[in-house]
This record gives C-alpha cells, sequence and structure tokens, in this order.
C-alpha cells in the first residue's frame, strides 16, 4: 500500500485542503453579503432621490414659472 511518508505526506495534503476549503467558503460568503449590502444601498439612494425629487417638484415647478414670467417681462422690456 503506501509507505508511512506517504501516507503522512497525505494526511498533511487533506488537512491544508480542508482549511483552504473553509477560507474559500468565508470568502464566498463575505463577498455574497458585500453584493446584497452594496444592493440595498444603491436602492436605498437612488429612492430617497426619487423621493426627494417627488416632494422638491411642485417647488421646483413654481420656481422655473416664476423664472420663465420675469425673464419675459425683462425681454419684453428692451427695446
Amino acid at each position: 500500500m503506501l509507505e508511512p511518508k506517504e501516507e503522512k505526506l497525505l494526511e498533511e495534503t487533506y488537512k491544508i485542503e480542508k482549511e483552504n476549503n473553509e477560507m474559500l467558503q468565508t470568502l464566498y460568503r463575505s463577498m455574497w453579503w458585500g453584493r446584497i449590502f452594496r444592493i440595498f444601498y444603491w436602492t436605498l439612494i437612488l429612492g430617497l432621490m426619487v423621493g426627494s425629487y417627488y416632494y422638491a417638484q411642485p417647488y421646483i415647478e413654481s420656481l422655473l414659472k416664476t423664472y420663465k414670467n420675469i425673464s419675459g417681462m425683462i425681454s419684453g422690456l428692451k427695446p
């Protein structure tokens, strides 16, 4: 079968492979959670932007109407 040196080497290789697999699973899990939090973060940012625009839209429209009225009055004063 296997010599003692080969058996010991095989056991050490198995132990290293097992540790490596655990580290890779930890990295994969961390990457997965990071992706989930990044999606949540950007969804929150975009949602706040849309919500603030929806809230501020009447004020923005009234400011634009006032600007158009004032620019129209100024252009009417020019000779």
